[in-house]
């Protein structure tokens, strides 16, 4: 039998190529340990990908979930303070306008009159809010102010009672402008219809169907501005006439209060709807998270001999090179 034997260069070749073989071996083996991931998921799982994929495309769906809740809670969170803020102008005004009434003083009709003109301005402005450069209250059209500026809107309405001889003649003409199809949705209102529902968990949709055309908010408007306009000399000087405008205006704002109620409420109702869907959104991504770590993590005591083993295997390469370099002529012939 022959003896086949290599020659230095072929030998050094072979010893490299072994040293950086084990090497590589050694950092994927030490990555996995460290990690308790396996470094290789076709390898460990037997090339049987399909619980992994299946587990990737659920968390995706779920990140897309999570982008409409978070987006959805923004806006009903935002919503709602914009309607306690407005409710919290009409709640404080409605008893005082009705007290200013039965007093027949013009000095409180004046001050509440410039009162009901700030707080009608502030309303206006709640209603027109935008979160992230969208707008709240315009329905689906968010690109869209759904409001004029509380100046315009209401140099617009002192137009529509112009010429009224009486506080009932301004109630019956700005009742009329609010509900007229014509009149404050067409001349006022600048968005559309509600938003459509968006699906914010599996089989689960929500939508905040609130807009500045609805009956809580333009009944609002209606009560401010008619306080307002009172401040402004509607329908005259006369004391009475601005007294018993002030009291209408008052009875119109509690009125309205049912109605903003019903939409705080109803805005209530999503944002619990949109925090349950988050909680079982976010047990569904634990869950899932952990079986894919089950799917690809490795026995930590299997991994730890195999790092050992490889540097074993390591140490014994360099210990061979090193003693191959170490012989000489002189070593050999002894």
């Amino acid at each position: 039998m022959s003896l086949v034997s290599l020659g230095d260069l072929a030998q050094s070749f072979v010893m490299r190529r072994n040293m950086g073989q084990v090497k590589a071996e050694l950092q994927i083996l030490t990555q996995e340990m460290t990690t308790g991931v396996s470094a290789d998921t076709v390898r460990h799982t037997g090339a049987d990908l399909g619980p992994l994929n299946a587990i990737s495309a659920s968390l995706a769906r779920l990140a897309a979930y999570h982008s409409a809740t978070t987006e959805l809670e923004l806006f009903s969170g935002a919503m709602q303070t914009a309607l306690q803020t407005v409710d919290g102008f009409a709640t404080d005004l409605a008893p005082q306008l009705l007290s200013a009434g039965a007093a027949l003083q013009d000095s409180t009709l004046d001050a509440l009159g410039a009162q009901a003109e700030q707080s009608f301005k502030a309303a206006v402005a709640a209603f027109n809010t935008r979160v992230g450069d969208r707008s709240l209250f315009a329905g689906s059209a968010t690109h869209q102010t759904p409001l004029p500026e509380g100046e315009a809107l209401l140099a617009t309405l002192e137009t529509v009672v112009a010429g009224a001889a009486t506080a009932a003649d301004v109630a019956a003409a700005l009742d009329g402008w609010f509900t007229d199809p014509a009149g404050y949705a067409a001349q006022a209102y600048q968005g559309s219809a509600a938003m459509a529902e968006i699906t914010i968990a599996p089989g689960e949709k929500a939508a905040i169907g609130v807009t500045a055309l609805d009956v809580g908010i333009r009944d609002t408007l209606k009560g401010l501005a008619m306080a307002a306009l009172m401040g402004r000399g509607v329908p005259g000087e006369a004391t009475a006439g601005r007294a018993a405008l002030a009291t209408m205006a008052g009875e119109a704002l509690l009125a309205a209060q049912p109605h903003r109620a019903g939409l705080a409420a109803a805005t209530g109702m999503v944002e619990g709807q949109i925090a349950a869907a988050q909680a079982r959104n976010s047990a569904e991504i634990t869950a899932l998270e952990l079986a894919r770590a089950k799917i690809v993590s490795v026995d930590p005591f299997e991994a730890a001999t195999k790092v050992k083993e490889a540097q074993t295997q390591l140490e014994m390469i360099y210990a061979v090179t090193a003693r191959l370099s170490s012989l000489s002529l002189m070593e050999y012939l002894r």
